[in-house]
């Protein structure tokens, strides 16, 4: 896998960069809403719950998310992106004031906030979505993940415009009635947008960076596509309990072929980041299970909390966290090298030991979150332990690239 990337395509390192450490504060700041929330989450309609949930897709996702695809579309795929560092410029500002006024015009009622945060992030969004498409499009690569990227690009562009058009909607503009779906926005975010990306990134840094076998060919090359019409057909409302079923089964599949990769991979050292995938992995499948149970409850609105909580906090929350920490030592890696200064590994730009702190306190903080939806103390200790682990990320990070900054000050020093 290392021998297809393509390092001399990387984009500068404050593009993907700035995207990365922006999302961390949108995660503090919906742990901090979280713990002063009580017994809001008793409902996912609450204003607490929107805020603290578009915190955390809007913002922490969603910066990461992008991040992410910054760097791994050149590197990974080869598909290089139209001047990187303008459209970083152009895509990281709106994307990040949208997202702040998104969350505050849910929980204040703000209509406003609401229509500014709403376009602000659907724009950049959609300006960074069409410029990878465009770039995927022109690549001679073929291999799975850029059809994958393809898959999770298309995604990303219908829920921004779903959410957009729901922003607006309960900003009080009158719009159609067939584009105002929770459902279909919660879903094709979840799965065509998420899960997919997740999936176009997986085979290749799974295999690349915890030394497992790859992923089986065909798995590959069908997966994407099925889980893609899937959510269609459950979005749509054609056969939407069939297309439910399916597209839970196919996460749990997910999951579960990645769990047994890792149990043959080659390097038997656990370290923190494995430990967020083994999280992220178990979480995806209590959801997988959990989803379908809701249509057969007489009340299923405290457990669709639980569920939002299993998909955000214990899936993508710990998979982006395992991601970070090894995406940013390997872009302090790349950089030192490519600049001729005197090396750095990956293992000494973030110490593992703050790793392991943050998995700690971030385990504690998804137990506590699974019953604060019926006992209202759990989501004041769940708020202040994300609040807290994001805390020791930012610490740890800020330390990486002080380092990062210190040996760059050497290669200049002897040049």
């Amino acid at each position: 896998m290392r021998e297809l990337l393509t390092f001399e395509q990387a984009p500068p390192f404050s593009v993907p960069l700035r995207f990365l450490l922006t999302a961390i504060p949108f995660a503090m700041a919906a742990g901090l809403l979280l713990a002063l929330s009580g017994d809001a989450l008793a409902t996912r309609w609450s204003r607490e719950s929107l805020a603290i949930t578009h915190l955390m897709t809007a913002g922490f996702m969603l910066q990461a998310m992008c991040g992410a695809l910054m760097q791994l579309t050149p590197v990974a795929i080869g598909a290089n992106l139209p001047r990187p560092r303008l459209l970083a410029w152009l895509v990281h500002p709106p994307m990040t004031i949208g997202g702040i006024c998104l969350a505050a015009g849910l929980f204040l009622h703000s209509a406003p906030m609401l229509t500014a945060g709403g376009l602000a992030v659907a724009l950049s969004a959609l300006l960074l979505a069409a410029a990878a498409l465009t770039s995927l499009a022109r690549t001679p690569a073929r291999n799975h993940s850029r059809q994958a990227m393809r898959i999770a690009l298309v995604g990303l562009v219908f829920t921004v415009i779903l959410g957009l058009a729901l922003a607006l909607a309960r900003a009080g503009f009158e719009l159609p009635a067939t584009i105002l779906s929770v459902a279909a926005h919660l879903r094709v975010g979840w799965l065509l947008w998420g899960l997919t990306l997740l999936c176009a990134a997986s085979f290749m840094v799974v295999p690349m960076f915890q030394m497992t076998p790859a992923y089986p060919e065909h798995f590959q090359r069908w997966f994407p596509p099925l889980l893609a019409l899937a959510v269609v057909a459950a979005a749509s409302g054609i056969a939407a309990p069939l297309g439910d079923i399916l597209v839970c089964a196919l996460a749990a599949g997910y999951a579960g072929l990645t769990l047994r990769l890792q149990q043959r991979r080659r390097r038997p050292r656990t370290d923190a980041s494995f430990a967020f995938w083994r999280i992220a992995l178990a979480s995806t499948m209590l959801a997988a299970a959990l989803a379908p149970a809701l249509g057969w409850m007489a009340d299923p609105t405290r457990a669709e909390v639980l569920l939002g909580a299993l998909v955000l906090l214990g899936g993508f929350d710990s998979v982006i966290c395992a991601m970070i920490y090894k995406i940013v030592p390997f872009l302090v890696w790349l950089h030192l090298s490519r600049a001729g200064a005197p090396p750095l590994l990956m293992h000494q730009v973030i110490p593992e030991s703050t790793m392991r702190l943050h998995l700690r306190i971030h385990a504690a903080a998804l137990l506590f979150s699974l019953p604060a939806p019926w006992w209202p103390p759990c989501a004041a200790a769940a708020g202040l332990l994300l609040f807290a682990g994001h805390s020791v990320q930012a610490v740890g990070l800020a330390g990486g690239l002080r380092r990062y900054l210190r040996h760059r000050g050497m290669e200049q020093g002897a040049a």
